[in-house]
C-alpha cells in the first residue's frame, strides 16, 4: 500500500450505525408528553434523529461550534459570478471579526465560529483566521483538474482534523458553512456527477445573475464534466477534477463527526455537494447530518431527494457561510426546552385516543 492510498484509508473510517434504540426511547418520551402525539411535527423528528446519532436519550447540545470553511476556484475566471474573488478574502476577515451573517447568528445562538482558510487565493494575515490552506484557490477545471488528487486528500483531512479538534475542545454539536466566490458553480459540477442528475437541472444563479450568464455558467459545467469524466463512485475524483477545497474540507467535517456520533448540521446548496462527497466516500454519513434548510438554488428538491435528508425549513435563505445551520440550532434549543419542562400525560391523568 502506498503513502497515498494509506491516507486515502484514514479518510474512510467505518461508520457504525445510528443507535435505534436511542431513537425509540426518544420517541416514547417525546409522545408521553402533554400534548397530541406528533403534534411539534418536525421538532420531534429533530429529537429523534439527535438521539439517534448520540446514542442518548438525555441530548447533550449546549456547547457548540460553527465550522466555516473558505477556498476560491480557478473557474471564477471564466466569469460565472457577478461578484469578484477578492470579496472571499475580505469577508473571511470580516467574519472572523464577528461581522459576517453567520457570525451575527452565531451570536444569537450561542454558537462559536471558526473561521478556516483551505485555499483563499490571498494571504490573510489575520490571527483570527485559521490558516491550513491547501494552496491559493484550485485550477480552472477547464483548463486543467480542480487539484492534485494528494491535495485533495489534504483538503479532506484538514476538514477533518478541524472537527477533531473541535470535538476534543468539548463542542456537542458541529455546524458547518463556507466563503469561495463562484462555489455554486463548483458544486453543481460536483453535485451533478456524484448523484447522476442534469447539468441544467442543478445549476443556479448563486449570486443572483443574469440569464446570459446563467446559460453561461450551465456551458462551463458541463464542459468541465465532458472534459474530465469525473467517477461518481469516487469522490476523490470528483472533487480533484472540478472540486473545490472549502466543500472538500466540509466533506472531512462530516466524515469526523459521524465517526464520533457527534450530530452535524449541514447549511445549503454547497453543503449538499459536501454531503453527496462524503457519502460516496465514507457510505451511511447522512445519517449522522442533519439538513437546516432547502435553499432556492435550482434543484434542491431532487438534490435533497437523491441524498435522503429532509430539511427543517425553507425560509428562502441563500447566503451560505454555514447561517442556515446556525439558524437551526434554535430549534434545537426549542426542543430541548420542550423535553425538560412539559408534563407528561401520568403527571396529568390525561390520555389521548383515537
Amino acid at each position: 500500500m502506498t503513502i497515498m492510498q494509506n491516507n486515502e484509508t484514514k479518510l474512510k473510517p467505518t461508520i457504525e450505525p445510528i443507535s435505534q434504540a436511542a431513537r425509540k426511547a426518544m420517541r416514547e418520551k417525546i409522545d408521553n408528553l402533554a400534548k397530541p402525539v406528533g403534534g411539534l411535527g418536525n421538532l420531534e423528528v429533530l429529537a429523534v434523529d439527535l438521539a439517534g446519532i448520540e446514542q442518548r436519550v438525555e441530548l447533550q447540545t449546549e456547547k457548540r461550534c460553527c465550522l466555516v470553511f473558505c477556498g476560491d476556484h480557478g473557474v471564477e475566471r471564466e466569469g460565472v459570478s457577478a461578484t469578484p474573488r477578492r470579496v472571499t478574502a475580505m469577508q473571511a476577515v470580516n467574519m472572523a471579526a464577528g461581522h459576517s451573517s453567520v457570525a451575527a447568528l452565531a451570536k444569537a445562538n450561542h454558537c462559536e465560529v471558526k473561521v478556516i482558510d483551505v485555499g483563499i487565493d490571498a494571504d490573510i494575515l489575520d490571527q483570527a483566521v485559521i490558516n491550513l490552506k491547501i494552496r491559493k484557490g484550485t485550477n480552472n477545471f477547464l483548463e486543467k483538474p480542480a487539484m492534485t488528487r494528494d491535495e485533495a486528500i489534504r483538503d479532506v483531512q484538514a476538514g477533518y482534523d478541524v472537527a477533531a479538534q473541535a470535538i476534543h475542545e468539548g463542542n456537542q454539536i458541529l455546524c458547518v458553512g463556507e466563503l469561495g466566490i463562484a462555489n455554486t458553480t463548483v458544486s453543481s459540477a460536483m453535485i451533478a456527477s456524484l448523484l447522476s442528475l442534469p447539468v441544467a437541472d442543478v445549476v443556479g444563479r448563486g449570486s443572483v445573475i443574469s440569464d446570459k450568464r446563467l446559460a453561461h455558467k450551465i456551458d462551463v459545467v458541463e464542459k468541465g464534466l465532458a472534459k474530465w469524466q469525473p467517477d461518481p463512485t469516487d469522490g476523490l475524483d470528483v472533487l480533484s477534477k472540478v472540486g473545490g477545497f472549502e466543500i472538500g474540507a466540509k466533506a472531512g467535517a462530516m466524515i469526523c463527526a459521524a465517526a464520533h456520533h457527534v450530530p452535524l448540521i449541514m447549511d445549503g446548496f454547497i453543503s449538499y455537494a459536501a454531503l453527496a462527497l462524503a457519502e460516496a466516500m465514507c457510505p451511511g454519513i447522512q445519517r449522522y447530518v442533519i439538513a437546516s434548510h432547502a435553499t432556492r438554488q435550482a434543484g434542491t428538491k431532487a438534490i435533497l431527494k437523491k441524498l435522503g435528508v429532509t430539511p427543517m425549513f425553507n425560509l428562502g435563505m441563500a447566503t451560505g457561510e454555514g447561517s442556515g445551520a446556525v439558524v437551526t440550532l434554535a430549534l434545537i434549543d426549542d426542543i430541548q426546552s420542550v423535553l425538560k419542562n412539559m408534563t407528561t400525560l401520568e403527571d396529568m391523568g390525561v390520555n389521548f385516543t383515537a
